[in-house]
This record gives C-alpha cells, sequence and structure tokens, in this order.
C-alpha cells in the first residue's frame, strides 16, 4: 500500500485528525487573529483569509505530496477545526511536528491527544525514529503540550531562530519510536 495515496484521517479517544478541507477556511481565518497564535507560531500578520485558503489547499497538498501531512484537529462530536497539527516532511526517517489550539480549546487536553495520535502514526505507519518539536521556552502551553505525549526537553539551543526578524532560543523536544509512550 502506498501510503502517499490518500490522507488518511486519524481518531482517538477525543479527538480526530483529518485532512483539511475547503470549507475548513473560516475557522482558520478566524482561529490565527488569535494574538498567541500569532505571537508563538509563524503565521503571517496581519493573517488574511487568503493565507487561510493557501494553507487549507496548497500547503496542506504541499506538505502531503512531500512526505509529511498537515491535520485538522477536531472533538469526536465534529464541532469543527479546534486546531491544527502538523507532521513536517520527514528526512532520514526523522520528522518535525507543530501544531496550534484555538483559544476557546486551550487547557482541554485535545492538543496533547492530538500529538499522541501523530506521533504514533508516524512511528507506526510511516517508519520514522525519531520526531522533534522546537518551542520557545517562554511558551508554557507548548511546553505542557510536548511533555504530555511524552517528549522530551533535549536542551536549550541559543538564539537558534528568527521569530519575526527577532533572535530567539529554542527548547528541543524529542521522542524516539522506542520511548514509552503515553495512551492517547
Amino acid at each position: 500500500m502506498d501510503p502517499r495515496a490518500d490522507q488518511p484521517t486519524l481518531t482517538g479517544p477525543r479527538v480526530r485528525l483529518r485532512p483539511w478541507r475547503d470549507d475548513d477556511v473560516d475557522a482558520v481565518f478566524a482561529a490565527c487573529q488569535d494574538a498567541e497564535i500569532q505571537r508563538w507560531t509563524e503565521v503571517p500578520v496581519p493573517y488574511r483569509r487568503e493565507h487561510a485558503a493557501g494553507f487549507v489547499g496548497e500547503i496542506a497538498a504541499r506538505t502531503w505530496a512531500a512526505g509529511g501531512g498537515q491535520f485538522a484537529v477536531e472533538t469526536r462530536e465534529g464541532t469543527g477545526p479546534v486546531g491544527a497539527m502538523t507532521l513536517f516532511p520527514p528526512r532520514d526517517g526523522v520528522g518535525a511536528g507543530g501544531y496550534w489550539t484555538g483559544g476557546a480549546h486551550r487547557g482541554r487536553g485535545f492538543t496533547g491527544e492530538a500529538l499522541r495520535i501523530l506521533a504514533g502514526w508516524a512511528f507506526d505507519e510511516l517508519g520514522l525514529r525519531r520526531l522533534e518539536l522546537v518551542v520557545d521556552p517562554a511558551n508554557a502551553g507548548s511546553r505542557g503540550v510536548a511533555e504530555s505525549a511524552g517528549f522530551r526537553a533535549e536542551g536549550v539551543l541559543r538564539q537558534r531562530s528568527l521569530h519575526r526578524g527577532t533572535p530567539v532560543d529554542d527548547v528541543i523536544y524529542g521522542l524516539l519510536a522506542g520511548d514509552p509512550r503515553p495512551d492517547a
């Protein structure tokens, strides 16, 4: 079976990760107006509707074609996207993840569960050996998500990245295929 044939929907106890659809544009546009998403991620500022359309359309398709996956995170009740979960195209058995959560849905465990589901898929279906996350040391919410999914902080790389033109430190989190994984 060709793992790139169709992007799967991945289901956990409370959330599902599904491919983005054209009818998600408005939800992505609204979510990315959130100051916290703009603060911690690389979404364009100001965030316009055409950015959302490009994200759910060509960016998601390009990520899938390159070996990664962009997923909408929704509750099992199908309430529409509560966040986003990404596996950037892996290289040499190593993938990097990224995520954001809409403000009304933070602190409810949805993103941690979604990250555990993504990690299981990346290891068990795609055969990756390592997943990484790059997190700003001050982003306590994202650090909590990483740790709830079994990722370990491996170190701080000083001034590793530029965020909106300013040098910032990064905490690198890692999870190996053989590491203990919390239940989804």
